[in-house]
């Protein structure tokens, strides 16, 4: 289980703004150990999937509570437009982006509980169908005959590689405005080539490269709010794409739990009194 949901690593996170560099693990030494401590395992052994929470991946915006004081959630340095690890809580700079490896691709139509109501998750077991029995209210949601809202989300599986000795698994989850950027990512993906052992071009698995991945300003002609950017960075070097073959293979398998988590701040472009649009 430890290889399809890492346990948060226990040292904390900084970000040097003015140099604008990405969130970096301070470094620590491995302890070593005799087989006596070992012979006992590491006491996880009864923690099964649904005991452990992977990250998701997420943009700060302007109304996001790690940024507000008197909220208790509140990160200091965290600014608008950075990336946000939520199990781990630590912060990237948004503009120099982190570099991810996107494994796995899947699209849910998430039932969710209206926060007028008491907000909660419902189900993501949904297929597209269900949009046909929703009606479009007055924001633009997709309304269920139960009164339920229904988000189409699109979710990336992914290793964040901040330290490349101690790549972290997350959860990018997209809705809303970032469903654009979804399909142009996607595309960039379905074209990417690589050869293979006969020297042949061929479709490449999404996690072959390493892509940086950016926020940058949006804005309508009502509301502004930080949006999504993204570039093939390099090749996945062998160690990390045995590891994203792997954490695929889970994600497909529905090995991976995903605990998901109703938004609770403003700034969506087509919505300034709900969810953040990813």
């Amino acid at each position: 289980i430890r290889d399809i949901c890492r346990i948060p690593r226990q040292n904390k996170v900084e970000v040097t703004m003015a140099s604008k560099k990405v969130a970096e693990a301070e470094s620590s030494d491995i302890i070593p150990f005799d087989d006596d401590l070992l012979s006992a395992g590491t006491g996880l052994e009864e923690a099964g999937a649904d005991d452990y929470a992977i990250p998701f991946l997420r943009v700060l915006q302007s109304m996001s509570p790690q940024l507000k004081k008197s909220d208790g959630k509140y990160i200091q340095g965290a600014e608008e437009g950075m990336f946000f690890n939520t199990v781990t809580e630590s912060i990237y700079d948004g503009t120099e982006g982190v570099s991810i490896i996107p494994c796995a691709y899947k699209k849910k139509y998430i039932e969710w509980i209206p926060r007028e109501k008491g907000g909660g998750f419902v189900s993501d077991e949904h297929d597209a169908s269900i949009l046909k029995q929703c009606k479009k209210n007055d924001k633009g949601r997709f309304i269920y005959t139960n009164d339920n809202e229904i988000s189409e989300t699109a979710e990336y599986y992914c290793i964040l590689v901040a330290d490349e000795s101690a790549p972290e698994q997350v959860l990018l989850s997209l809705t809303s405005s970032q469903l654009g950027f979804s399909r142009r990512w996607n595309t960039m993906l379905n074209n990417a080539r690589v050869k293979n052992a006969k020297g042949e071009s061929v479709a490449a698995p999404m996690f072959s490269y390493i892509y940086n991945l950016t926020t940058i300003p949006q804005s309508n002609d009502q509301y502004s709010w930080m949006g999504l950017s993204v570039e093939k960075s390099r090749p996945t070097p062998m160690s990390l794409a045995m590891s994203a073959l792997d954490f695929m293979k889970a994600a497909r398998s529905g090995e991976v739990e995903v605990k998901h988590e109703q938004e609770g701040v403003v700034t969506d472009a087509e919505d300034n009194d709900e969810d953040v649009p990813f």
